[in-house]
């Protein structure tokens, strides 16, 4: 898609990173790309399959919201953010081999997904657990509001 678009291809770990991903945000395109065959969404019932598509789908556009949106200084606060997250959501990040100037995209991403489904399910405020300077962050960056 990308050669056809006249952007060239990707490296080979770019390439690599892509194909093991659920969905991608293609900046160059402005797309969103879900892969609905991935190993991890084997299996599912129909219910967990669309809950699942919709998160990621959410999470992209979250992506494509923070790399669109983000001050230089967003991006740079990166790893103090990582920092305020709950224990287990930065151990994700930081296990999932992000460079460190992709943690504030990540986290808007992540954060953003997960604000999208609580307010489907009419939870519009900020969740108890999570830190306000990063709810301040994914309202800023990805204009939300409750």
């Amino acid at each position: 898609m990308l050669r056809s678009a006249g952007c060239g291809k990707l490296e080979a770990s770019e390439l690599e990173r892509a194909d093991q991903a659920v969905g991608l945000w293609i900046p160059p395109l402005r797309i969103v790309l879900l892969n609905v065959a991935h190993p991890s969404l084997k299996g599912l019932d129909p219910s967990s399959f669309a809950f699942d598509i919709t998160r990621v789908a959410w999470h992209e556009w979250g992506h494509a919201l923070s790399i669109d949106r983000a001050s230089p200084a967003d991006v740079a606060d990166g790893p103090r953010y990582l920092e305020l997250m709950p224990q287990q959501m930065a151990e994700a990040i930081r296990e999932s081999g992000y460079r460190r100037r992709e943690y504030t995209h990540e986290i808007v991403a992540e954060i953003y997904s997960i604000l999208m489904l609580r307010r489907r399910l009419g939870e519009a405020e900020k969740p108890y657990w999570l830190h306000k300077e990063i709810y301040e962050l994914v309202r800023r960056v990805a204009g939300w509001n409750h």
